[in-house]
């Protein structure tokens, strides 16, 4: 049985700015998971490990992150596993390319221009990989693929997304679900989309390995890799589960909720040290229901690896009064008439004229759910 190890869109190095202050933690967690990958090769004792491109998050990565990957991947070389890599979008290889820099152990062949398939006499195998100087062109890198004679086995890598209809992608490369059933590969392993997927076609198996770790704090199926067996003429792929973090989102209609303390309580069901949670509160409230998001942060953020709660129950009065409507429309007339009253009052009853026009703004721009 050959056994290969597939993975993709690893960013390591990535900012992770949107973390604010988890940011280094994430970034560090990246390194962290990547090593446990590298210990799960060599503990499947697997004949090949696959990169399928963003290895790195750019191609400015210096210091504790190459040593990190160097020191993994001389871990594999010791173990007699190759490596083969395929530069991503992130990592693309231009004439700044990191993979120009960097000297390799002698088991990974990264995939150029010039070097787009990798002979495994052992395992009676060919990888390919058609790599392009820029991140976007045209050209399919799975159309004109001749395979090497006398293999019983061909493998693709590829960093590009597979065109569905109504997809635009405007930074990867396209390839056609045609493409990967006229290939003639055995299996195809594809990175790019952050989430495990079976994209097989015709004869040819085809699968994204996800991201090991979420990237983007939007993305729910993050978080692990493909086992990919061969034995005879069956191959099956597996999806593990490598990743410590997950994400989810809550969206939360507040119009029956009476008190900031119910909203927190509801958050607080979802505790969990390792998720990444976005909470949007929606829907119409009443006026005394005073919600600061970033209280609720700061309340919470204990009890989650990251949380992130917007209000989008109410609009914001310097949202309002920077709109333009003519004052021929209806929301331009209310608009202007509640803007004059907040001007002659003072106190609380400017504060409930404040509240009034940006519930009454919200109302006129048709959100659903009325007060009673």
């Amino acid at each position: 049985m050959i056994k290969i190890l597939h993975t993709a869109d690893l960013h390591l190095g990535r900012s992770f700015t949107s973390l604010r202050d988890k940011a280094r933690e994430h970034r560090r967690q990246l390194l962290k998971t990547f090593e446990e990958m590298i210990e799960l090769a060599i503990k499947e004792n697997v004949s090949l490990v696959l990169i399928a491109g963003d290895l790195f998050d750019s191609n400015r990565e210096y210091g504790v992150v190459i040593g990190k990957v160097l020191s993994a991947f001389k871990k594999l070389w010791e173990n007699s596993i190759p490596i083969c890599i395929i530069p991503g979008t992130h990592d693309c290889y231009d004439e700044e390319s990191i993979y120009r820099f960097i000297e390799f152990p002698p088991n990974v062949t990264v995939f150029t221009p010039e070097i787009s398939q990798k002979c495994f006499d052992d395992l009676n195998l060919v990888v390919y990989g058609k790599v392009f100087k820029t991140k976007t062109t045209l050209e399919s890198p799975l159309r004109g693929l001749t395979l090497v004679e006398g293999y019983r086995f061909h493998i693709g890598l590829v960093h590009a997304s597979v065109k569905k209809e109504g997809l635009i992608d405007r930074d990867s490369l396209l390839i056609e679900e045609d493409d990967i059933a006229n290939s003639g590969l055995d299996y195809l392993a594809l990175g790019h989309w952050h989430s495990f997927k079976d994209c097989s076609k015709g004869k040819t198996k085809a699968f994204y390995s996800g991201s090991p770790e979420p990237i983007y704090m939007d993305q729910k199926e993050s978080g692990s890799i493909a086992l990919v067996s061969i034995e005879g003429n069956a191959i099956g792929v597996k999806e593990i589960k490598i990743g410590s973090k997950r994400f989810d989102e809550l969206k939360m209609d507040i119009g029956p909720i009476n008190s900031v303390t119910e909203i927190i309580e509801k958050i607080e069901a979802k505790a969990d040290s390792n998720l990444i949670l976005k909470v949007t509160l929606e829907g119409l409230c009443t006026l005394d229901l005073d919600i600061d998001e970033k209280q609720i942060e700061e309340d919470l953020k204990e009890k989650f690896f990251n949380l992130q709660v917007s209000d989008e129950a109410h609009p914001k009065l310097e949202e309002v009064v920077n709109v333009t409507y003519p004052d021929s429309t209806v929301i331009g007339k209310y608009i202007t008439k509640m803007q004059k009253m907040i001007v002659e009052k003072a106190g609380e009853e400017r504060e409930l004229y404040e509240e009034a026009l940006k519930l009454g703004f919200a109302l006129l721009q048709g959100r659903t759910k009325v007060i009673e």
